[in-house]
């Protein structure tokens, strides 16, 4: 029922999309078993008292909204609408008024000094790449080698959409290309992954999160670093926008909301100057 329901009503819908909409559903008919009931026959007090049990398991509030997202469109596909009528749910926190979180200077600093002293040429290219273009974890898993065009001055990376169409083209700067440049130099593969795992396979996200662990540090805040200095440097949110492949300028703006540390910082300068 649940590959059907992904066949008819997410048609269109990214691979991810589909994966998470699929395993909420499927965790949802788990929990309705035990329940003594099914997917075909749930009510609107199933579907309240999973929310409230999710709830009461210490799910935050943007993953229990996730999974209501799932079970509202899964109702309205099997014509059960009535489940999910005056269904009370978790408000998620308003991101469009959080600040990500970012990387200072001296952190940029120790995380780069790490990795070179370890001389894994892979780990500082996606380090640079991922630090001074912003690209997102699944754009950098999926680059291929032809995605990167770097000449003597100068150099770019293509991030391209799922149907191999150019989504946007980032500049790449003299550190960035130095680190690129220095890790091909070293590939003997004839793999079209730009970057690959010990296996010699295209490197997987978990893989990439990993290495940044090792460094007490979060892949996603490279990306967040990105921006934020982009933002905090003045330039123009339409050029941020087009870096970034933010759809929305109000995701850009979240950057500049101030952090707990900026206020602390304008609190204790309140009279030093």
């Amino acid at each position: 029922m649940i590959q059907q329901f992904a066949q008819e009503a997410l048609r269109g819908k990214s691979k991810e999309t589909i994966k998470t909409y699929c395993h909420a559903l499927e965790q949802f008919s788990k929990w309705l078993e035990g329940a003594g009931t099914d997917l075909q026959h749930y009510s609107r007090m199933d579907v309240q008292q999973y929310i409230d049990f999710l709830a009461s398991r210490g799910k935050s509030a943007a993953t229990i909204n996730k999974i209501w997202n799932a079970i509202k469109k899964f109702s309205i596909w099997a014509n059960k609408e009535q489940t999910i009528e005056d269904i009370s749910v978790v408000k998620p926190r308003n991101i469009l008024h959080e600040a990500p979180k970012a990387l200072e200077r001296n952190e940029v600093n120790r995380l780069l000094r790490e990795i070179d002293r370890t001389g894994n040429l892979r780990d500082m290219a996606i380090a640079q790449l991922l630090i001074n273009t912003g690209i997102r974890l699944s754009e950098l898993v999926a680059l291929e080698k032809t995605d990167v065009v770097i000449s003597e001055r100068k150099g770019e990376v293509i991030i391209r959409k799922e149907k191999g169409a150019k989504e946007r083209k980032i500049p790449l700067n003299s550190e960035t290309r130095r680190a690129i440049t220095k890790y091909l130099e070293h590939l003997t593969d004839d793999n079209s992954a730009l970057f690959l795992s010990n296996r010699n396979k295209r490197i997987s996200p978990r893989t990439v999160q990993h290495i940044f662990q090792k460094y007490g540090v979060n892949v996603h805040a490279l990306r967040h670093t990105f921006i934020t200095r982009l933002v905090r440097n003045g330039e123009d949110i339409s050029i941020i926008q087009a870096l970034s492949g933010h759809s929305s300028a109000d995701m850009v703006l979240r950057y500049s909301a101030p952090t707990d540390e900026d206020k602390m910082k304008a609190v204790s300068d309140l009279w030093v100057k």
